[in-house]
C-alpha cells in the first residue's frame, strides 16, 4: 500500500500513464476496425430488447445478440401502437423480419455524423423492420425494475422532464423545447450528473440515518440506478469519482481530488475507449476539473457571489464544447445558468424524485415544469448568440493553455492574450481570401451557396424542403428530423452571420420550404423572387423580408435572366449565372427543355459549371442544350432513392455524350468547389 501511495502521488505517473493511455486509445479506436459479424442479407433476427422508445408512428429498439443492433420498426396502427405500449419489455427476445439498412454518413459538411455516431456507440448494424413477434422469456430481475419504472413513468402520463430527470431520456421533450435549452446553454442540466448524485446521495443518507452499513447501501442503490438510465457517462463519472475519493480517504492514499479526477478519467477510457469521443465525456470531466481547480476562489460568504462565479468559470471551462457542437455560444447562459441551476436543484429534481415515489404530487412537479418551460421561453427570446464557427483541435489546446495560465497566475497580460484569441478566433473569416460553392446534399431538392473571401457577401439560391403528407394522430411524432437544422449548423460552422441574398427560383417546396426554419436562426437582408403567380410559401417570405427584383452583387459577377411568363412555376424558374474569375455558374432552377431552347436562342452562354436542371429530370438538359452551353462538370442534385427516379437515364447518356464529367448529390453528398485566382479543386462530403 506504500509503494501505491508513492506511485499514486508521483506527478510523473500520471503524465506517463497518460501517453500510455493515448496510444491505448488511437489504436483500438483508430487502427483495430470493427465491423458486423450479421451477414448482409439477414431477413430474420431473433434479440433481446435493450432499450426502446416510440415516438408518433416509429419505434426505435436497440437489441443485443452477438451483437449490438439498432432497429426501427413503422407502427401501422394506433391498435397496434397501443398493444406495443402494453406489450414490449425491456429484456423481452424479439423476433424481428426486415432487412439490413444502410446508414449514410454525413452529407453536409460539420453537421451530426449518424454513422459515426452508431460505430462508436459498437453499433455496426441496422436492421429496417417490417414485422415483429413477441418471444416469451423469462425476465431477468434488473430489467423487471427498469420495465416497473418504465410503467410507473407512463401511468403519470408518460411526462417528458418526469422522464429526463428521472430516468435521463431526453428524447420525449418536444423539439421546440429542447432547441430553446440548448440555445440557453442549459442542457447540462438536463443530463444525469453530479448535482443528481449529490441530491440523490443526500437523499439517501437522510433515510438511512442511523444503518450502519448506509454506506453500502448508497452505493449499491446508486449501481442499479446507472444500471436502470443505462450508465450515462456523466452519471457513471459522478459515481467513480465519488467511490475513488471514498477509497482514497479510507486507504489514507493523502491524494488531491484533482489526482482522483485524473484516476477516475484514467479507468474510463481503460473500460471504454470510445468514450474520446462522446462529448458528455468532455463535458463531465471539464466542468469538474474547472470546479477543482478554481476552487480556492469559489469559496465566498456571498452565496450570490459564489453561484455567480460558479456560472462564469463552468461558462470559460465549456465554451469549446459549446462552439463544437453549436458554433456559437450564447453570452447569457451565464444569467441563466445562475437561475435555472438552483431552481432545477432546489425545486425540480428534487420534486421529481418525490413525485415518482408519491404520484400524489404530481401537479406540484407540474407547476414547477411549467415555470421551467417558461423560463426557458424567456431567455430564448433575448438571448445574445455569438456564432465563432467550426472550432479545430489545435485552437482547443491553445484556448485552456492560455485559460489556465491565466487563472493559476492571475496574470492581467495572459488575460489580455486569451481575449485577443477570442477576437482573433471571432473574426477568422478575415483570413480566408477563397471563394467557395457549396451545392448542398438536400435530398430530393436544390440549395447552392456562394460565399465570397471573408464572408463579406453570402448568396444562398434556394433553400431544399421537404414534401410533407397529413398523419393521423398517432403517427405524429414528438421529434421530426428537420433537415433545415443540419443546414443552418452549417451555416454556423462557416461563420455566416446573415444571407446578403437568398434567391429563391421557384415557389415549390423542395426550393424553398426550409427558407422559414433558416430565416429565424441566420438573418436574411433581402430575398428575390420569381415572377408569375405567387405561392403561399413566397407570400409567407415577402411579408418578413425586403423583397427586391434585381441585384447588385459587390463580390460576385452576378446576372439573373427573366426570360418570359410561362404557363407554369417550374419553368418560371430564375435562371442564375455567376462569375468568379475564369469560372461561370450556371444554375437552371427546374426549367424545362421548352425554356432550354428559348434560353440558347437568346442567350449565347457557356458556363464551366451547369447545375442541371430539374434534379436531372429528362424533361430538362436536352442534348442541344448541354452542347451549346459546353460545361466541364454537371451537378445533380437528387434525393436517394427518390420516387421520381431522378437523374432520368437520358440525362445521364446526354451528359456522358458530350463528356461532362457529372457530379451527383447521391453519391458525394455536399460537393464544395474551392476557387482561386489560379485554379478550384472539387470536394465530395460522402466517403
Amino acid at each position: 500500500m506504500k509503494r501505491l501511495k508513492i506511485l499514486l502521488q508521483s506527478n510523473s505517473f500520471y503524465v506517463f500513464f497518460l501517453l500510455i493511455l493515448l496510444f491505448y486509445v488511437f489504436f483500438f479506436t483508430k487502427v483495430v476496425r470493427y465491423q458486423t459479424s450479421i451477414p448482409a442479407n439477414t431477413k430474420e433476427i431473433d434479440a433481446k430488447l435493450v432499450s426502446f422508445s416510440i415516438d408518433g408512428d416509429k419505434l426505435n429498439m436497440i437489441l443485443k445478440d452477438k451483437e449490438k443492433i439498432r432497429a426501427t420498426y413503422y407502427i401501422k396502427s394506433n391498435e397496434e401502437k397501443i398493444s406495443l405500449i402494453q406489450d414490449l419489455k425491456i429484456g423481452r427476445i424479439l423476433k424481428l423480419k426486415g432487412e439490413k439498412k444502410d446508414v449514410i454518413g454525413m452529407t453536409i459538411p460539420n453537421t451530426f455524423d449518424y454513422k459515426k455516431y452508431l460505430y462508436n456507440q459498437h453499433i455496426y448494424f441496422c436492421f429496417q423492420v417490417s414485422q415483429i413477434e413477441i418471444l416469451n422469456a423469462k425476465i431477468g430481475f434488473l430489467q423487471t425494475i427498469k420495465n416497473k419504472m418504465e410503467m410507473r413513468i407512463q401511468s403519470l402520463g408518460n411526462n417528458s422532464y418526469l422522464r429526463a430527470f428521472i430516468l435521463g431520456d431526453k428524447s420525449f421533450i418536444a423539439s421546440d423545447e429542447y432547441d430553446n435549452i440548448i440555445e440557453n446553454g442549459v442542457s447540462h442540466l438536463f443530463a444525469l450528473s453530479g448535482m443528481h448524485l449529490s441530491l440523490l446521495s443526500l437523499f439517501l443518507s437522510k433515510i438511512l440515518k442511523k444503518f450502519k452499513r448506509k454506506k453500502i447501501v448508497i452505493y449499491l442503490f446508486l449501481g442499479l440506478y446507472l444500471f436502470i438510465t443505462s450508465f450515462p457517462v456523466s452519471f457513471l463519472r459522478a459515481i467513480l469519482f465519488m467511490l475513488l475519493l471514498d477509497f482514497n480517504k479510507q486507504m489514507g492514499l493523502s491524494l488531491s481530488k484533482l489526482k482522483v479526477l485524473c484516476l477516475t478519467f484514467f479507468l474510463l477510457l481503460l473500460v471504454n475507449p470510445f468514450y474520446v469521443y462522446n462529448i458528455g465525456f468532455w463535458y463531465t470531466f471539464i466542468v469538474t476539473f474547472s470546479l477543482l481547480f478554481c476552487s480556492s476562489g469559489l469559496n465566498r460568504k456571498n452565496k450570490i457571489l459564489q453561484i455567480v462565479m460558479v456560472s462564469l468559470i463552468t461558462f470559460l471551462f465549456s465554451l469549446p464544447i459549446s462552439i463544437y457542437l453549436n458554433y456559437e455560444i450564447n453570452l447569457l447562459s451565464i444569467f441563466n445558468n445562475i437561475i435555472l441551476v438552483p431552481f432545477i436543484s432546489i425545486f425540480v429534481f428534487p420534486c421529481a424524485l418525490i413525485t415518482f415515489l408519491f404520484p400524489i404530487f404530481f401537479p406540484i412537479f407540474q407547476f414547477f415544469t411549467f415555470l421551467l418551460t417558461w423560463l426557458n421561453d424567456c431567455f430564448a427570446v433575448i438571448s445574445i448568440p455569438l456564432v465563432f464557427g467550426k472550432i479545430y483541435l489545435w485552437e482547443v489546446f491553445l484556448f485552456y493553455f492560455l485559460l489556465i495560465l491565466s487563472i493559476l497566475f492571475w496574470s492581467k497580460k495572459m488575460f489580455c492574450l486569451l481575449s485577443l484569441f477570442l477576437f482573433l478566433f471571432y473574426n477568422q473569416n478575415l483570413f480566408r481570401f477563397h471563394y467557395e460553392v457549396y451545392f448542398l446534399d438536400v435530398g430530393q431538392g436544390d440549395a447552392t451557396l456562394f460565399i465570397s473571401p471573408q464572408n463579406k457577401e453570402v448568396i444562398l439560391i434556394d433553400t431544399g424542403g421537404n414534401v410533407t403528407y397529413q398523419k393521423k394522430e398517432y403517427q405524429i411524432q414528438n421529434k421530426e428530423f428537420n433537415l433545415a437544422d443540419n443546414i443552418v449548423s452549417f451555416l454556423k460552422s462557416k461563420r455566416i452571420r446573415k444571407i446578403d441574398l437568398l434567391l429563391i427560383t421557384h415557389g415549390d417546396k423542395d426550393h424553398i420550404g426550409y427558407a422559414k426554419d433558416i430565416g429565424s436562426k441566420i438573418k436574411i437582408k433581402q430575398v428575390m423572387l420569381n415572377k408569375g403567380k405567387t405561392t403561399d410559401l413566397e407570400k409567407e417570405l415577402i411579408k418578413k423580408y425586403k423583397s427586391i427584383n434585381q441585384y447588385q452583387s459587390r463580390c460576385f459577377d452576378f446576372q439573373t435572366y427573366f426570360l418570359k411568363i410561362y404557363n407554369n412555376e417550374n419553368d418560371n424558374s430564375i435562371l442564375t449565372k455567376i462569375k468568379i474569375f475564369d469560372y461561370d455558374f450556371l444554375l437552371m432552377g427546374d426549367a424545362s427543355s421548352d425554356v432550354e431552347q428559348d434560353f440558347i436562342k437568346k442567350v449565347n452562354v457557356s458556363s464551366s459549371f451547369l447545375k442541371v436542371g430539374h434534379h436531372g429530370s429528362n424533361s430538362s438538359s436536352s442534348f442541344a442544350f448541354l452542347k451549346n452551353v459546353n460545361p466541364n462538370y454537371a451537378i445533380i442534385s437528387a434525393g436517394r432513392n427518390n420516387r421520381y427516379h431522378h437523374p432520368s437515364k437520358e440525362t445521364i447518356d446526354n451528359l456522358k455524350k458530350l463528356n461532362i464529367s457529372m457530379l451527383n448529390t447521391q453519391e458525394m453528398g455536399t460537393i464544395q468547389v474551392v476557387i482561386r485566382k489560379n485554379g478550384f479543386h472539387i470536394k465530395k462530403t460522402l466517403a
